[in-house]
Protein backbone atom coordinates (compact mmCIF):
# COMPACT_ATOMS: atom_id res chain seq x y z
CA UNK A 1 0.00 0.00 0.00
CA UNK A 2 1.09 3.89 -0.20
CA UNK A 3 2.21 5.01 2.85
CA UNK A 4 1.21 8.86 3.65
CA UNK A 5 4.77 10.28 3.32
CA UNK A 6 4.87 8.80 0.17
CA UNK A 7 1.08 10.48 -0.97
CA UNK A 8 2.54 13.43 0.20
CA UNK A 9 5.25 13.09 -2.41
CA UNK A 10 3.29 13.45 -5.10
CA UNK A 11 2.63 16.72 -6.59
CA UNK A 12 0.05 19.16 -5.32
CA UNK A 13 -1.17 16.84 -2.82
CA UNK A 14 -1.19 18.73 0.49
CA UNK A 15 -2.07 17.06 4.34
CA UNK A 16 -5.34 18.87 4.12
CA UNK A 17 -6.35 17.49 0.38
CA UNK A 18 -4.91 13.81 1.55
CA UNK A 19 -7.00 13.77 5.20
CA UNK A 20 -10.14 15.19 3.00
CA UNK A 21 -10.30 12.08 0.55
CA UNK A 22 -10.41 9.16 3.38
CA UNK A 23 -12.20 8.23 6.15
CA UNK A 24 -11.15 6.50 9.44
CA UNK A 25 -11.74 3.03 7.62
CA UNK A 26 -9.21 3.54 5.08
CA UNK A 27 -6.59 4.53 7.37
CA UNK A 28 -4.55 1.42 8.63
CA UNK A 29 -2.80 3.06 11.71
CA UNK A 30 -3.01 5.95 13.54
CA UNK A 31 0.61 7.47 13.40
CA UNK A 32 0.69 9.20 10.13
CA UNK A 33 3.85 8.34 9.34
CA UNK A 34 3.66 4.92 9.53
CA UNK A 35 0.07 5.13 7.90
CA UNK A 36 -1.00 3.38 4.54
CA UNK A 37 -3.23 4.24 2.45
CA UNK A 38 -6.54 2.20 1.35
CA UNK A 39 -6.07 2.25 -2.77
CA UNK A 40 -9.53 3.70 -3.20
CA UNK A 41 -9.27 6.63 -1.33
CA UNK A 42 -5.62 6.89 -3.31
CA UNK A 43 -7.69 6.46 -6.30
CA UNK A 44 -10.28 9.30 -5.16
CA UNK A 45 -6.79 11.18 -4.17
CA UNK A 46 -5.15 11.50 -7.28
CA UNK A 47 -8.53 11.10 -9.77
CA UNK A 48 -8.91 14.65 -7.92
CA UNK A 49 -5.73 15.69 -8.99
CA UNK A 50 -5.76 14.59 -12.70
CA UNK A 51 -4.18 10.90 -12.75
CA UNK A 52 -6.25 9.23 -15.69
CA UNK A 53 -7.70 6.11 -15.00
CA UNK A 54 -8.97 5.28 -18.28
CA UNK A 55 -8.07 2.01 -19.68
CA UNK A 56 -4.62 1.10 -20.68
CA UNK A 57 -2.52 -1.71 -21.65
CA UNK A 58 1.09 -1.29 -21.75
CA UNK A 59 3.25 -4.61 -22.81
CA UNK A 60 7.22 -5.12 -22.07
CA UNK A 61 9.12 -6.40 -24.86
CA UNK A 62 12.43 -7.05 -26.50
CA UNK A 63 13.44 -9.18 -29.08
CA UNK A 64 16.47 -10.30 -26.43
CA UNK A 65 15.58 -12.34 -23.25
CA UNK A 66 17.35 -11.47 -19.67
CA UNK A 67 16.88 -7.78 -19.77
CA UNK A 68 13.86 -7.32 -16.78
CA UNK A 69 10.62 -7.83 -18.98
CA UNK A 70 8.72 -10.03 -16.59
CA UNK A 71 10.36 -8.10 -13.33
CA UNK A 72 8.97 -4.94 -15.02
CA UNK A 73 5.51 -6.22 -15.71
CA UNK A 74 5.03 -7.87 -12.10
CA UNK A 75 6.31 -5.08 -9.96
CA UNK A 76 4.65 -2.30 -12.37
CA UNK A 77 1.36 -4.40 -11.81
CA UNK A 78 1.81 -4.94 -8.09
CA UNK A 79 3.14 -0.88 -7.40
CA UNK A 80 0.24 0.28 -9.90
CA UNK A 81 -2.21 -1.42 -6.96
CA UNK A 82 -0.83 0.96 -4.42
CA UNK A 83 -1.84 4.41 -6.54
CA UNK A 84 -5.44 2.76 -7.36
CA UNK A 85 -5.18 1.06 -10.31
CA UNK A 86 -7.02 -1.83 -10.66
CA UNK A 87 -4.47 -4.37 -13.02
CA UNK A 88 -4.29 -7.31 -14.41
CA UNK A 89 -1.21 -9.37 -15.60
CA UNK A 90 -1.44 -11.35 -19.28
CA UNK A 91 1.44 -13.52 -19.68
CA UNK A 92 2.09 -14.72 -22.68
CA UNK A 93 5.48 -16.12 -22.67
CA UNK A 94 5.72 -20.15 -22.88
CA UNK A 95 7.57 -20.45 -19.91
CA UNK A 96 5.18 -19.02 -17.29
CA UNK A 97 7.85 -16.66 -15.81
CA UNK A 98 5.25 -13.78 -14.54
CA UNK A 99 3.20 -16.53 -13.33
CA UNK A 100 6.12 -18.18 -11.46
CA UNK A 101 7.00 -14.89 -10.12
CA UNK A 102 3.42 -14.75 -8.01
CA UNK A 103 3.32 -18.63 -7.59
CA UNK A 104 0.24 -18.59 -9.72
CA UNK A 105 1.25 -21.61 -12.37
CA UNK A 106 -2.09 -22.90 -14.12
CA UNK A 107 -2.96 -26.76 -13.15
CA UNK A 108 -3.46 -28.97 -16.51
CA UNK A 109 -7.00 -28.05 -16.55
CA UNK A 110 -6.67 -24.27 -15.76
CA UNK A 111 -7.28 -22.12 -19.03
CA UNK A 112 -4.43 -19.82 -20.35
CA UNK A 113 -4.54 -17.20 -23.48
CA UNK A 114 -4.38 -19.95 -26.09
CA UNK A 115 -7.58 -21.77 -24.58
CA UNK A 116 -9.29 -18.54 -24.39
CA UNK A 117 -8.39 -15.86 -27.05
CA UNK A 118 -11.52 -17.16 -29.85
CA UNK A 119 -14.31 -16.71 -26.98
CA UNK A 120 -12.62 -14.26 -24.21
CA UNK A 121 -16.09 -13.00 -22.65
CA UNK A 122 -17.11 -16.32 -22.04
CA UNK A 123 -13.65 -17.90 -20.58
CA UNK A 124 -12.03 -14.92 -19.17
CA UNK A 125 -13.78 -14.21 -15.38
CA UNK A 126 -13.18 -18.17 -14.76
CA UNK A 127 -9.61 -17.86 -16.12
CA UNK A 128 -8.08 -14.98 -13.86
CA UNK A 129 -6.84 -16.15 -10.43
CA UNK A 130 -6.42 -13.17 -8.38
CA UNK A 131 -3.30 -12.45 -5.75
CA UNK A 132 -2.59 -11.71 -2.32
CA UNK A 133 -0.97 -8.02 -3.52
CA UNK A 134 -4.57 -7.01 -5.40
CA UNK A 135 -3.34 -8.26 -8.87
CA UNK A 136 -5.21 -10.41 -10.91
CA UNK A 137 -3.33 -12.68 -13.73
CA UNK A 138 -4.01 -14.78 -16.82
CA UNK A 139 -1.70 -17.13 -16.21
CA UNK A 140 0.61 -19.02 -18.70
CA UNK A 141 1.91 -22.55 -19.80
CA UNK A 142 4.20 -24.40 -22.86
CA UNK A 143 0.04 -24.69 -24.23
CA UNK A 144 0.74 -20.78 -25.22
CA UNK A 145 3.46 -22.25 -27.63
CA UNK A 146 0.94 -23.49 -30.20
CA UNK A 147 -0.29 -19.50 -30.61
CA UNK A 148 2.21 -19.33 -33.32
CA UNK A 149 0.08 -22.50 -35.21
CA UNK A 150 -3.57 -20.76 -34.02
CA UNK A 151 -2.44 -17.32 -35.26
CA UNK A 152 -1.55 -17.84 -38.63
CA UNK A 153 -4.57 -15.56 -39.96
CA UNK A 154 -3.52 -12.06 -40.16
CA UNK A 155 -7.10 -11.23 -39.13
CA UNK A 156 -6.57 -13.35 -35.96
CA UNK A 157 -3.01 -11.83 -35.07
CA UNK A 158 -4.40 -8.07 -35.42
CA UNK A 159 -7.57 -9.09 -32.83
CA UNK A 160 -6.40 -11.87 -30.42
CA UNK A 161 -5.07 -10.11 -27.51
CA UNK A 162 -7.11 -6.85 -28.22
CA UNK A 163 -10.43 -8.52 -27.72
CA UNK A 164 -8.85 -10.53 -24.77
CA UNK A 165 -8.23 -7.76 -23.51
CA UNK A 166 -11.45 -6.22 -23.80
CA UNK A 167 -12.93 -8.92 -22.16
CA UNK A 168 -10.84 -8.57 -19.25
CA UNK A 169 -11.77 -4.39 -18.85
CA UNK A 170 -15.38 -5.65 -19.28
CA UNK A 171 -14.24 -7.73 -15.97
CA UNK A 172 -13.52 -4.55 -13.88
CA UNK A 173 -9.81 -3.96 -14.60
CA UNK A 174 -8.51 -0.49 -15.76
CA UNK A 175 -4.51 -1.64 -16.26
CA UNK A 176 -3.37 -4.75 -18.37
CA UNK A 177 0.31 -4.87 -18.19
CA UNK A 178 1.43 -7.98 -20.90
CA UNK A 179 4.41 -10.00 -20.11
CA UNK A 180 5.57 -10.76 -23.93
CA UNK A 181 8.23 -13.91 -24.99
CA UNK A 182 11.46 -12.47 -26.25
CA UNK A 183 10.71 -13.59 -29.76
CA UNK A 184 8.86 -11.93 -33.00
CA UNK A 185 6.07 -14.51 -32.49
CA UNK A 186 2.62 -14.32 -33.41
CA UNK A 187 1.63 -13.20 -29.47
CA UNK A 188 4.09 -10.53 -29.71
CA UNK A 189 2.61 -9.54 -32.81
CA UNK A 190 -0.92 -9.27 -31.74
CA UNK A 191 -0.01 -7.80 -28.50
CA UNK A 192 1.54 -4.67 -30.37
CA UNK A 193 -1.57 -4.59 -32.14
CA UNK A 194 -3.32 -3.74 -29.23
CA UNK A 195 -0.89 -2.14 -27.05
CA UNK A 196 -1.29 1.60 -26.36
CA UNK A 197 2.37 1.61 -24.77
CA UNK A 198 4.97 -0.64 -25.55
CA UNK A 199 8.09 -1.00 -22.55
CA UNK A 200 11.81 -1.88 -24.14
CA UNK A 201 13.73 -3.02 -20.83
CA UNK A 202 17.53 -3.19 -22.27
CA UNK A 203 20.85 -3.75 -20.07
CA UNK A 204 24.53 -2.79 -20.39
CA UNK A 205 25.47 -5.04 -23.36
CA UNK A 206 24.97 -4.24 -27.25
CA UNK A 207 23.25 -7.34 -27.84
CA UNK A 208 20.41 -5.63 -25.70
CA UNK A 209 21.24 -2.20 -27.14
CA UNK A 210 20.71 -3.92 -30.78
CA UNK A 211 17.47 -5.79 -29.84
CA UNK A 212 16.09 -2.26 -28.80
CA UNK A 213 16.79 -0.54 -32.38
CA UNK A 214 15.28 -4.16 -34.11
CA UNK A 215 12.03 -4.19 -31.42
CA UNK A 216 11.19 -0.44 -32.54
CA UNK A 217 11.73 -1.46 -36.34
CA UNK A 218 9.27 -4.30 -35.96
CA UNK A 219 6.58 -1.86 -33.86
CA UNK A 220 6.82 0.55 -36.98
CA UNK A 221 6.44 -2.52 -39.48
CA UNK A 222 3.69 -4.25 -37.53
CA UNK A 223 1.63 -1.22 -36.97
CA UNK A 224 1.90 -0.19 -40.90
CA UNK A 225 0.93 -3.58 -41.69
CA UNK A 226 -1.88 -3.55 -40.31
CA UNK A 227 -3.12 -0.11 -40.69
CA UNK A 228 -2.44 0.82 -36.64
CA UNK A 229 -0.92 4.12 -34.79
CA UNK A 230 2.15 3.30 -32.98
CA UNK A 231 2.03 3.07 -29.17
CA UNK A 232 3.71 4.84 -27.05
CA UNK A 233 7.61 3.52 -26.72
CA UNK A 234 9.67 3.89 -23.80
CA UNK A 235 13.23 2.25 -23.45
CA UNK A 236 14.38 0.86 -19.40
CA UNK A 237 17.59 0.87 -18.88
CA UNK A 238 17.71 -2.02 -16.10
CA UNK A 239 21.19 -3.89 -14.48
CA UNK A 240 22.55 -0.60 -14.07
CA UNK A 241 25.78 -1.20 -11.86
CA UNK A 242 27.13 2.53 -11.25
CA UNK A 243 30.26 0.82 -10.48
CA UNK A 244 31.15 0.36 -14.44
CA UNK A 245 32.02 2.86 -16.55
CA UNK A 246 30.31 0.71 -19.36
CA UNK A 247 26.47 1.02 -17.73
CA UNK A 248 27.67 4.92 -17.67
CA UNK A 249 28.59 4.96 -21.03
CA UNK A 250 25.74 2.96 -22.23
CA UNK A 251 23.48 5.29 -20.32
CA UNK A 252 24.84 8.40 -22.06
CA UNK A 253 24.22 6.58 -25.36
CA UNK A 254 20.91 5.53 -25.02
CA UNK A 255 19.95 8.78 -23.88
CA UNK A 256 21.35 10.46 -27.51
CA UNK A 257 19.41 7.32 -29.23
CA UNK A 258 16.32 7.70 -27.53
CA UNK A 259 15.75 11.14 -25.77
CA UNK A 260 12.51 10.42 -26.03
CA UNK A 261 11.94 7.66 -25.28
CA UNK A 262 14.04 6.46 -22.57
CA UNK A 263 13.06 6.86 -18.53
CA UNK A 264 15.18 8.05 -16.54
CA UNK A 265 16.69 7.39 -13.65
CA UNK A 266 17.80 3.75 -14.79
CA UNK A 267 16.89 0.65 -12.24
CA UNK A 268 19.78 -0.14 -10.54
CA UNK A 269 21.28 -3.40 -10.43
CA UNK A 270 20.28 -5.11 -6.94
CA UNK A 271 20.02 -9.06 -5.35
CA UNK A 272 16.90 -7.46 -3.59
CA UNK A 273 14.69 -8.88 -6.85
CA UNK A 274 16.26 -12.38 -6.49
CA UNK A 275 15.57 -12.36 -2.86
CA UNK A 276 11.62 -11.27 -3.22
CA UNK A 277 11.33 -13.92 -5.90
CA UNK A 278 12.72 -16.75 -3.92
CA UNK A 279 9.94 -16.07 -1.68
CA UNK A 280 7.04 -15.34 -4.54
CA UNK A 281 6.83 -11.46 -3.60
CA UNK A 282 8.20 -8.20 -5.45
CA UNK A 283 9.74 -5.20 -4.02
CA UNK A 284 6.71 -3.55 -2.95
CA UNK A 285 5.66 -6.49 -1.24
CA UNK A 286 6.78 -4.73 2.78
CA UNK A 287 7.44 -1.26 3.44
CA UNK A 288 11.38 -1.81 3.27
CA UNK A 289 13.30 0.76 1.75
CA UNK A 290 15.99 -0.33 -1.04
CA UNK A 291 17.37 0.84 -3.95
CA UNK A 292 15.24 -1.52 -6.32
CA UNK A 293 11.86 -0.17 -4.44
CA UNK A 294 13.28 3.57 -4.64
CA UNK A 295 13.95 3.06 -8.45
CA UNK A 296 10.83 1.09 -9.66
CA UNK A 297 8.86 3.61 -8.13
CA UNK A 298 10.04 7.17 -9.80
CA UNK A 299 10.00 4.28 -13.09
CA UNK A 300 6.17 3.62 -12.31
CA UNK A 301 4.93 7.35 -10.98
CA UNK A 302 6.90 8.71 -14.74
CA UNK A 303 4.57 5.69 -16.30
CA UNK A 304 1.61 7.04 -14.86
CA UNK A 305 2.40 10.42 -14.90
CA UNK A 306 2.67 11.24 -11.28
CA UNK A 307 4.94 13.91 -10.73
CA UNK A 308 7.33 13.87 -8.12
CA UNK A 309 6.65 17.20 -5.58
CA UNK A 310 9.79 19.45 -5.72
CA UNK A 311 9.97 19.25 -1.59
CA UNK A 312 13.18 19.26 0.16
CA UNK A 313 11.73 15.91 1.81
CA UNK A 314 11.68 14.04 -0.85
CA UNK A 315 15.25 13.07 -2.90
CA UNK A 316 15.86 11.28 -6.08
CA UNK A 317 17.85 8.73 -7.30
CA UNK A 318 18.91 10.37 -10.34
CA UNK A 319 21.49 12.37 -8.04
CA UNK A 320 23.25 8.95 -7.42
CA UNK A 321 24.24 8.90 -11.10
Amino acid sequence: MLSYLEALNIQGVTPEKLAGSFDQSELNHLDLGQCQLNPAGVRRLLKSHGVDYSPRIMAYTSLKGGTGKTTSSVTTAVRAVDYGFRPCILDLDSQGSASLALGVLPNEDDAVFVDVWQKPSEHIPQALRAHSTGVSILPSSLDNSLLDVQLVNPNAQKNAVRDVCSAIFENGFDLIVIDCPPSLGTAVISTICAANMVVIPTNSDQFSLKAVELTIQEIKAICETFGLPIPLVKVLYTKFDRRIRLAHDMLDLLSKRYPEQLIVPPIRTSSEYAKQLQVQKTVFSGRRKSVARDDYDSFIRALFQLRISDSPETSSPVEDY
